[in-house]
C-alpha cells in the first residue's frame, strides 16, 4: 500500500510498504510504478520509494496525477497487487479533467460445482472517475473469450462480477478489467486477475449424479452410460 507522498511543481516523492497489503508478506520480486496508467519505472522488489521529476510530471499534461504502485511475485500463476494514489499539482489550474485510475481487483468468491448449481467465480473491481469500462475474461488459453460492459452508473466506480458461463474445475481463468475517462484520455487503464476454478470436494460430489457431472465439466445432458460403462453400477461410479 502507498503510505504517502508529496507533490510540488518540481517533483513528486512517494513511499510505500508492501506489508500494508497483508501481514508478514514476502518482499515482491519487482515493483512497477505507473503514472496515469503508463509505466514510469520498474524497480527492484526491496525498493520502497521513488522520486518523479518535474519533467515526467509535466509530460502528462494533467493537473492531477494517478500514481499506481504494483507489487509483483513470480509463480504459477504470478501474483500482482496494486495500490493507487492521486495527487493534485499545487499551483496548477485544477479545472482539468480528473483521470481514471487502474482498477484494483479482488477475488470475492470461488464456488465449486455442487448438487445445487454450477461453479461460479465472483470478482470485484474498484477505480475512480471513469466513464467507460469492460471486463474481458476466459480461460488463460483464450482470455478474451467473453466480455461485459461496466460503464458506471452515476458516481459508482466499483462493482462485482459473477461468471455467467460454464467453468471447468481446476482450470485457470483470466479476468481483465479496463477503464478509461474519455474526457481525459482514450487510453485504457487495465488490471488482470488470474483465478483457478475451485474443484468440488468428495463430500459435495460423491453421492450426487448432478454434482459429479458438473465436476467433470461435462454437460448435464450427457448420458450416464458414457461415464459408468457397461461393467459398473451408478453406485460404484459415484463412490469412485
Amino acid at each position: 500500500m502507498i503510505l504517502g507522498g508529496s507533490a510540488s511543481s518540481s517533483a513528486l516523492e512517494l513511499n510505500w510498504e508492501v506489508d500494508s497489503f497483508f501481514g508478514d508478506s514476502e518482499a515482491p520480486e519487482r515493483v512497477l510504478v505507473s503514472l496515469n496508467g503508463r509505466l514510469f519505472t520498474n524497480l527492484d522488489g526491496d525498493d520502497t520509494t521513488v522520486s518523479i521529476p518535474a519533467a515526467a510530471i509535466g509530460s502528462l499534461g494533467s493537473t492531477v496525477i494517478a500514481v499506481g504502485v504494483s507489487f509483483w511475485w513470480s509463480g504459477s500463476p504470478p501474483e500482482e497487487l496494486q495500490s493507487v494514489f492521486t495527487f493534485a499539482i499545487p499551483g496548477a489550474n485544477n479545472g482539468g479533467v480528473f483521470p481514471a485510475a487502474p482498477p484494483s481487483l479482488s477475488l470475492v468468491r470461488n464456488v465449486p460445482p455442487t448438487s445445487n448449481g454450477p461453479a461460479v467465480i465472483t470478482i470485484s473491481w474498484r477505480s475512480n472517475n471513469y466513464n467507460d469500462g469492460n471486463i474481458f475474461w476466459g480461460p488463460t488459453s483464450n482470455p478474451r473469450a467473453f466480455s461485459r460492459s461496466i460503464k458506471p452508473k452515476g458516481e459508482i466506480y466499483s462493482g462485482e462480477f459473477p461468471t455467467d458461463r460454464p467453468l471447468s474445475p481446476g482450470t485457470a481463468y483470466s479476468f481483465r478489467v479496463e477503464v478509461r475517462n474519455t474526457l481525459h484520455s482514450t487510453e485504457w487503464l487495465a488490471s488482470t486477475l488470474i483465478v483457478v476454478a475451485a474443484v468440488a470436494t468428495p463430500a459435495a460430489a460423491s453421492w450426487s449424479v448432478r454434482a459429479r457431472l458438473l465436476a467433470s465439466g461435462k454437460p448435464l445432458t450427457a448420458g450416464i452410460s458414457a461415464f459408468v460403462g457397461p461393467s459398473r453400477s451408478v453406485r460404484t461410479w459415484l463412490r469412485g
